[in-house]
This record gives structure tokens, C-alpha cells and sequence, in this order.
């Protein structure tokens, strides 16, 4: 008997408003607690990557962004393949000098001195020492078969790292054992390469 009288208060103080009050609130709290560590998660993640990129865009022999709106055609041919920068993971990825909107081909830069180098920086790509690094980790250096040319506006150049580009330029890369006949075409189809200036 006694039990039972124990049981019927027990249920009574279950069905009671405050009981009934602490358990919303901690239904509530299920609910929202794990909505708010999200959403103060995804705010510090922003703020690092946000931070993270000012600070690798914040070079002092660079212009402020917005001093500058070029636009060139580039390419990057390695081993007879050309790279296709309109993947998604190559757009947009710095606010100096990127390749936006879908295209793979026109280069943007939004701030004065900005060289060709700080585009490869930016899609974790790197020329150096006579060899070209991909975004994947593979590097196509000089050898005895295969050689890496730079050229821009038609001209070979030693180097186009720290090229700045002008409205309309044109630059190749290119890594392999191509001949002369062979590097011309390739000049010829970035001239006819058509220039997204937005």
C-alpha cells in the first residue's frame, strides 16, 4: 500500500505545471544548445579563413584591393594536358588576383603590383628552381626529355612569377617536350582565347 501511495505522488509530481515546465525547458535545451555550438563553431572557423587570407593578401609592395581591374588569358599545359582552372577549387581564391566566375581562363587582378606568382600561391601551385609544383603535389622539373617554357604575349621569357599583368596579356606555361611548330599552336589558341573582363 505503502508503495502504491508513493507511486500515485510520483505521478502526480510528474504531471505537476513545474514539471512539466523543467522538462520543455530541458527538451529546450537538447535543442538549442547544440544549435548554438554550431553556430559560434562555424563563426570561428569563418574568422580564422577570413583572417587567413587577409593576411596572406596583406603584402605591403601590393595595392590595396580595388586599386587595380586587369584582366589576361592564361594557360598551364603540363605534359601536353592543359589544367582546367574553372574547377571549382581554383575560383575565387584570393582577393588580388584570381580566375572567378566559372571561367578557367581570364586571370583577374584587383590590385596594383600583384604578380603572376601570387595566382599559383593561391591555388597551392608553385614555380621555382626549374620545376612547376601542382596543386597536388607532383613536380615537373627540367630533365634531359621534357623542359618547363614560359611566354608571354608571344615572347619566351626566363620566368613569369613576378609578371604583373596588363589588360590583355596573354601567358603560357607550359612543361614537356613540345617543338617549336607545337609551342606556336599553343600561342596561337591563347591569342584566340576569348577574355572575360567583368
Amino acid at each position: 500500500m505503502v508503495d502504491k501511495k508513493k507511486s500515485s505522488n510520483k505521478r502526480r509530481d510528474d504531471n505537476s505545471y513545474f514539471a512539466i515546465s523543467r522538462r520543455r525547458k530541458q527538451r529546450f535545451m537538447l535543442i538549442i544548445i547544440p544549435i548554438a555550438v554550431a553556430v559560434i563553431a562555424i563563426a570561428v572557423v569563418s574568422a580564422v579563413m577570413y583572417s587567413t587570407q587577409q593576411h596572406s593578401s596583406n603584402n605591403s609592395n601590393y595595392g590595396a584591393v580595388g586599386s587595380a581591374h586587369e584582366h589576361a588569358a592564361f594557360a598551364i599545359k603540363i605534359n601536353g594536358k592543359q589544367i582546367d582552372f574553372s574547377q571549382p577549387k581554383y575560383q575565387l581564391q584570393s582577393r588580388l588576383i584570381h580566375v572567378e566566375g566559372g571561367d578557367g581562363t581570364t586571370l583577374h587582378r584587383h590590385a596594383t603590383g600583384v604578380p603572376f606568382q601570387e595566382f599559383l600561391k593561391s591555388v597551392n601551385m608553385n614555380i621555382m628552381n626549374g620545376c612547376f609544383a601542382s596543386d597536388d603535389g607532383k613536380q615537373y622539373c627540367n630533365n634531359a626529355e621534357n623542359k618547363l617554357r614560359f611566354f608571354i604575349n608571344g615572347n619566351e621569357t626566363d620566368s613569369v612569377n613576378n609578371y604583373v599583368i596588363n589588360p590583355n596579356d596573354r601567358i603560357l606555361v607550359i612543361y614537356g617536350n613540345e617543338n617549336a611548330d607545337q609551342i606556336n599552336q599553343e600561342l596561337d589558341a591563347l591569342q584566340r582565347a576569348k577574355i572575360k573582363a567583368t
